[in-house]
């Protein structure tokens, strides 16, 4: 049974989508935790597989790509495929280097695109059950994210927003 994630999993998941490569102090600092309690949180995500893997991503990775279209995706062999997506029909989308459609020609294809560019996105993803960091409501909508003084905040609304601006200048002003 999948459990519901607790705000703070989830702030860190925003976090390490972000940048995988931040070390636990750094996210701790960031959730205002501990390091042990931020360690344990990661921990606790890896070994349910919530996080399946950490990764990078190389500039040559991101040229020349195909998008293939097959009925069944055994029929490709797995060191060829970056990617692929199940569709709800039973297709199947394959992501492939250019190069290698030729190791494919003989095999039975629907359709092929060819790929002027990819970008990954760093958008929030999907969250429950996180707080605005100015009033404490529950976020239900799309969470509005700032990025102030090396810590992430989210709001709920523009209003919010604003005003977690001002508090968190009068915070650093105070502090320096």
């Amino acid at each position: 049974m999948k459990r519901n994630l607790s705000e703070i999993e989830q702030r860190m998941l925003v976090i390490l989508k972000k940048n995988s490569r931040k070390t636990i102090l750094e996210i701790a600092g960031e959730l205002g935790i501990s390091r042990i309690t931020a360690k344990k949180t990661l921990d606790r995500l890896t070994s349910e597989g919530q996080i399946k893997n950490f990764t990078i991503t190389l500039n040559e990775e991101e040229r020349d790509l195909v998008l293939v279209f097959i009925k069944d995706i055994k029929i490709i062999p797995p060191d060829l495929i970056n990617e692929s997506f199940s569709l709800i029909d039973g297709t199947h989308i394959v992501v492939m280097y250019y190069d290698n459609l030729l190791k494919i020609k003989d095999t039975p294809v629907l359709d092929v695109k060819i790929a002027t560019g990819r970008t990954a996105y760093e958008g929030v993803g999907r969250l429950a059950h996180i707080h605005c960091d100015y009033c404490g409501r529950e976020i239900t909508g799309p969470p509005i994210v700032l990025e102030i003084h090396g810590k992430t905040s989210y709001a709920c609304c523009t209003n919010c927003e604003r005003d977690l601006k001002k508090r968190k200048e009068i915070l650093s002003r105070n502090e320096g």
